[in-house]
């Protein structure tokens, strides 16, 4: 399931069994939460069901999604060096 270019939830069985379970990874902007359902129908009603209760609550996850790296860069555009780790004076 897509928000977008987002994936938010997925559904795959859940194992190599001839009649797996469906896990669904339910993803929208953080940690994982995993469903486990019988069919992929249900996966499927699942998801739906959980994306129309949630739909506010998802597309403000989703849209503070952004580059992971835009701590690093200053109010001028310059790169900000965090690489820099002072070392600690010696209590001897």
């Amino acid at each position: 399931m897509y928000l977008g270019e987002h994936v938010i939830a997925t559904a795959t069985p859940a194992n190599y069994d001839s009649n797996p379970p469906w896990r669904i990874c339910i993803n929208p902007a953080g940690l994982p939460r995993y469903e486990f359902r019988d069919t992929e129908e249900q996966a499927v009603r699942y998801m739906s069901a959980w994306a129309n209760k949630w739909e506010v609550r998802i597309r403000e996850a989703v849209g503070q999604v952004g580059d992971p790296f835009t701590h690093l860069v200053g109010s001028r555009g310059q790169t900000i060096s965090t690489t820099h780790l002072r070392r600690r004076r010696s209590r001897r």
